[in-house]
């Protein structure tokens, strides 16, 4: 533990374990999540006019794999919860986001299966924002989790900000001053050299959750915007900048990197090409529908359009690297990973959520959404929504409201059918 605050807190050298790589290592792996970052705000994706300078984020699309229909959960936490288990919210009981204080809100159970508990001889950690732990519930609960070490914030920063938060290591924390952002790089670059290989990491960056602010001005173009919208693209580019100093100090030969949205844009910062109310929290494309790039060893270049859900990073690590798979949800994307052109094997993307005390799987605020790319329906006890995706990626036409064609009525027909067969 000496060593760990010394290499973590005070940056010593000395305190690195020895990473003499040993032939025929498995690759490490690097999953970072981008907080509240949909496809409206991330390069090549077309659906904004005007994307976010993200440079080093189009330098991986460049050399790896971008998926374009990747489902995640509404909110943070049921998405991070689904992540790191590979089973739908209504399975791990974390239908919404857990509030900071509230001791009597869910929190993930160190008994569910999370990645680093099945890869097989990796050494783990998890950077920056963990937000899957109740108030009041012991402050080494992603150690219980089955990571070896946390280093970062346990929730978001709070409204004191990026510059005034409370940085954990390993369940002792103390206000950190320095920016949250960087601070997250930096964290994760002395873990990767005192972790031994093959390791884990899974970096959560605060960014791009509120509060909005300016950052410092080296790690963006934006100027000094008094607007957030403004100043989200620019918290966006600081990010990408520092994800750059962190992916400039690993081995991209021997690294696996996932980056990958938790949720869609918040919707004081969605200024198309959905409406507000279509964004974050929401079961609209604009709130579940995220970016994820995958670039390393073995990845191709290129695109793929298959259905990929935030559960199915689960297994494919699994089938990659080695372990005890046991995600009853998540499904391989392997194969697209080697050749993006490969026919996905997910029929039907899934999300949840609830907004109902106590954030269980039943009750009036009980929301799902299932689509086959093509159709997509929201049900809740209010009613139901049902949108061809192909010509209304906004989902503007309810078809509902009219009756129906034959080929829709056959989609709307099957989808209503699959739903029986998720939580």
């Amino acid at each position: 533990m000496l060593g760990l605050l010394c290499a973590l807190v005070l940056g010593c050298p000395s305190a690195a374990v020895g990473n003499e790589r040993p032939t025929g290592t498995p690759p490490n792996i690097l999953l970072i999540t981008l907080d509240d970052v949909g496809i409206d705000r991330f390069p090549s994706y077309g659906v904004h006019p005007v994307p976010v300078r993200m440079p080093v984020m189009e330098q991986l699309i460049a050399g790896g794999v971008t998926f374009d229909r990747v489902w995640a959960m509404p909110s943070c936490s049921p998405t991070r919860a689904s992540l790191l288990t590979g089973r739908f919210p209504s399975r791990h009981g974390i239908m919404n986001q857990i509030g900071p204080g509230d001791p009597n809100e869910p929190q993930l159970d160190p008994a569910e299966i999370t990645i680093p508990k099945v890869l097989a001889g990796y050494r783990s950690a998890v950077i920056g924002k963990w937000h899957l732990r109740s108030a009041g519930n012991p402050t080494t609960h992603p150690l219980a989790c089955g990571f070896s070490h946390h280093i970062g914030s346990m929730y978001n920063v709070g409204n004191a900000g990026y510059f005034n938060w409370r940085r954990y290591v390993d369940g002792t924390y103390a206000v950190e001053t320095r920016y949250a952002t960087t601070v997250t790089s930096t964290d994760a670059l002395r873990m990767t050299h005192y972790l031994p290989e093959p390791w884990f990491l899974f970096v959560n960056y605060n960014a791009a959750h509120a509060p909005f602010h300016v950052p410092p001005p080296h790690l963006h173009t934006y100027g000094s915007p008094s607007d957030e919208i403004t100043q989200f693209r620019a918290m966006l580019e600081a990010m990408d900048t520092e994800i750059g100093r962190l992916l400039a100090g690993v081995d991209l030969a021997t690294t696996l990197v996932i980056v990958l949205g938790d949720n869609g844009t918040p919707r004081p910062v969605t200024d198309g090409p959905w409406a507000q109310d279509h964004a974050k929290g929401s079961l609209y494309e604009g709130g579940v529908r995220v970016p994820m790039v995958v670039h390393g060893p073995g990845v191709g270049h290129g695109r793929s359009d298959a259905l990929i859900s935030v559960v199915d990073v689960h297994r494919t690590l699994v089938e990659l690297v080695g372990g005890n798979f046991r995600a009853q949800d998540s499904i391989s994307f392997a194969p697209q990973l080697s050749a993006p052109g490969t026919p996905g094997t997910r029929q039907y993307l899934f999300a949840e959520k609830n907004n109902s005390p106590p954030g269980g799987a039943t009750g009036p605020g009980h929301e799902r959404a299932i689509s086959d790319g093509r159709w997509k329906l929201i049900t809740d006890n209010f009613g139901q929504q049902f949108f061809d995706l192909s010509v209304d990626l906004i989902e503007a036409n309810n078809l509902l409201q009219a009756p129906l064609s034959a080929v829709a009525q056959g989609g709307y027909d099957d989808l209503i059918q699959a739903l029986t067969t998720f939580p």
